[in-house]
């Protein structure tokens, strides 16, 4: 690949929310956005130019909340045989994930809450160079959750699966800072979160409230006594990091703004109770970033139809919440809950529940606008809670969310005009990461999660 390319002749819509510059030139030198033009530009004859006539340049997008092992499926059907089956290819479907995703344009993703050494393993080996992929910045486990086959997830399974394989998932995920941290301590709890950190994990999410839907259904329970909120938000702006906070209540939430959280991960999910307009005013103020997770009303009705209860997540005094957060002017971000989904999972679920679902990843950036544009919001903010509020809320707009001299060259090329219609963001031409075009052709490398049902797992 050449060291300098540039975009001619295209129309700008640069991620700061202003108006699109038509004809505008960007160059790209050494994987960054090195000069960008209002109009033509005199540029070397040996520099690699991508006629943008007709077409339309965006930041890359960005995605706030994944689970690169898909998360949905570890709270019910699909999800022993899924972590079974891959248990010794955990970096790979996560790499899988990530690349279905820049496929469709998301060249960074957040992934909130994984199993912290694979997903360590997978953003590395993307980093190097040695796998493709979407940008990993990774959280690795919910601090306070336990893993996949305890109470807050799918702890039934447990009735018909191993122990010694159970136990050995749930210490995978729980890193050390799962649900064992209540019963410590203040100061060996303290120890943990600081080794935790340690580890390398990009961002700390702290489980301010619990997440035993699956096991007790309507409640929520808070997961550490205030004090500790406090001190493992000190600890984790010590090292430098975000905070991250998982709420499903009321109650969580006002916890979550007033622990420091910086980004806010489904805070409209409130046990149906409306958000005051006054936390939801202190939040919009302080540019928290809003990581809501919205489903159109069509797709919760069809969940409703066949029994579903993640349809209710869609109720009206959620949908309220979602509607204020987006009127506050609020840092709303792109956060979908998405991962790799097993093709058995999908195929049971049947082709009329395949369109519009919020969590297949590749898909559901998308999905998540759709839904967001029903609430009101405009095609200009929908593009930049694809782009710009991600990389503020995650405090990392000095490299990403825009397209700005110096920034690192993340960029998509559309062939329609997304301001005249939010679903031409699905009209992709070319996908730039590091300011090299993505052979979106050969994406996923290795298939496995998406492979025939029966495919032997492929070698490297």
């Amino acid at each position: 690949m050449p060291d300098v390319l540039a975009f001619s002749n295209v129309t700008l819509i640069d991620g700061r929310g202003g108006d699109p510059v038509v004809g505008a030139t960007v160059v790209v030198k050494d994987g960054l956005f090195s000069d960008v033009y209002p109009g033509p530009a005199d540029l070397p004859a040996d520099v690699k130019k991508v006629d943008g006539t007709g077409k339309y340049l965006l930041p890359g997008f960005m995605n706030g909340n994944v689970h690169l092992l898909d998360g949905i499926m570890m709270m019910g059907i699909g999800g022993v045989e899924y972590l079974a089956r891959y248990e010794g290819s955990f970096p790979r479907v996560m790499q899988e994930s990530t690349q279905l995703s820049l496929r469709n344009g998301v060249t960074t993703v957040f992934s909130t809450w994984d199993a912290t050494e694979p997903i360590l393993e997978a953003r590395d080996q993307i980093n190097r160079g040695e796998a493709v992929g979407a940008r990993i910045f990774a959280a690795g486990n919910i601090v306070g959750m336990n893993g996949p086959f305890s109470p807050d997830f799918n702890f039934g399974a447990r009735q018909s699966i191993s122990p010694t394989f159970a136990d050995r998932l749930d210490a995978l995920f729980a890193a050390g800072v799962g649900g064992a941290l209540t019963m410590m301590s203040e100061a060996d709890a303290r120890s943990a979160l600081r080794d935790y950190i340690a580890r390398g994990v990009d961002m700390v999410k702290i489980a301010v409230s619990d997440h035993l839907v699956q096991t007790i259904g309507r409640t929520s329970y808070l997961t550490f006594p205030q004090k500790w909120l406090y001190w493992m938000a000190e600890e984790t702006h010590a090292a430098g990091l975000p905070l991250l906070s998982h709420t499903t209540s009321l109650q969580s939430l006002e916890l979550a703004y007033e622990m420091g959280a910086d980004v806010m991960i489904h805070p409209t999910w409130t046990n149906n109770l409306v958000i005051p307009d006054e936390l939801i005013e202190k939040i919009a103020a302080d540019r928290v970033g809003v990581g809501v997770q919205p489903m159109t009303d069509d797709y919760s009705g069809r969940l409703l139809s066949k029994g579903n209860w993640w349809g209710l997540l869609n109720s009206p005094q959620h949908v309220q919440n979602e509607k204020k957060f987006i009127e506050a002017g609020a840092n709303l971000m792109i956060a979908t809950d998405a991962g790799c989904t097993s093709h058995d999972v999908l195929a049971d679920l049947g082709e009329d529940l395949h369109a519009d679902r919020p969590w297949t990843i590749g898909e559901d950036h998308f999905t998540w606008i759709k839904a967001l544009r029903q609430r009101g919001l405009s095609p200009m903010a929908a593009i930049q809670s694809l782009t710009h509020n991600v990389a503020e809320a995650y405090n990392k707009l000095d490299l990403y969310g825009t397209i700005e001299t110096g920034k690192v060259a993340d960029a998509v090329l559309l062939d329609a005009d997304p301001l005249a219609d939010s679903e031409n963001l699905r009209s992709i031409v070319d996908v730039y990461k590091d300011g090299r075009r993505v052979d979106r052709d050969n994406l996923p490398t290795h298939a496995l999660v998406t492979a025939p049902t029966g495919s032997p797992i492929p070698a490297l």
